[in-house]
């Protein structure tokens, strides 16, 4: 894409429309604006409508100061798949056909933590390798070892690196930015791990969502105790 090359973009992030996030389309374009972040790839869980909104609220209000690009965090049978940037929800689950979704709409398909929720004897075989695009070699929500194994498979398969923010809440939103060269290569990226509290935050918001007394409870206790 054009538009990411020699800007900074931010990767990965949720809006009120993942299950575990309270993020506002219009909060995220706002933040990032003022912060002067050129790209924004919004990927929310099974979901495109908070990246249609955030990208709808950005060109009436910014024109084109900011670009919004419509991603989606697809949960497949063999853990999560992101394509960006796609103009239409995947509707499928099969890996395979996810894929091949995101391949007819011109995106690119992304690995996202490759090493947490993911079948791995799966996902390293050659067929499923040769159609991924990038993997995401950093993720603010995991263990520098996950995302040290996921830098080095990006490395042995020759495949282009991405990192991301992960952001689910206000604190997130400048877990991870980076730059891209002509050749889609990183050549300027920054990089830091979400607290504990914003995790247990993030977690609060999807059992008060999902209605959860006891999670509701445990995970406020966590989140004040920063455990």
């Amino acid at each position: 894409m054009e538009v990411l090359k020699s800007t900074k973009t931010i990767f990965h992030v949720h809006t009120y429309h993942s299950i575990d996030s309270f993020l506002k389309p219009d909060f995220i374009v706002d933040t990032f604006y003022d912060a002067k972040i050129d790209n924004v790839i919004i990927t929310d869980h099974n979901s495109i409508r908070g990246a249609v909104e955030a990208k709808d609220y950005a060109e009436k209000k910014y024109g084109n100061r900011i670009n919004v690009i419509i991603g989606e965090e697809v949960k497949t049978d063999i853990g999560d798949i992101i394509g960006f940037p796609i103009s239409n929800e995947i509707q499928m689950k099969e890996h395979a056909k996810v894929i091949d979704e995101i391949k007819n709409q011109g995106g690119f398909v992304c690995l996202p933590h490759p090493y947490k929720s993911h079948n791995l004897l799966k996902i390293h075989k050659q067929q499923f390798i040769d159609s991924i695009d990038f993997i995401e070699i950093f993720n603010a929500r995991i263990s520098a070892k996950l995302n040290a194994y996921a830098e080095e498979m990006a490395s042995y398969y020759n495949k282009h690196t991405i990192v991301g923010a992960d952001a689910h809440v206000k604190g997130d939103l400048f877990n991870a930015s980076f730059v891209f060269n002509n050749n889609l290569e990183i050549i300027e990226r920054s990089t830091t791990y979400t607290s504990k509290r914003n995790f247990r935050l993030s977690q609060l918001v999807q059992n008060l969502k999902e209605k959860n007394i006891a999670g509701i409870v445990k995970y406020y206790l966590l989140s004040l105790s920063n455990r």
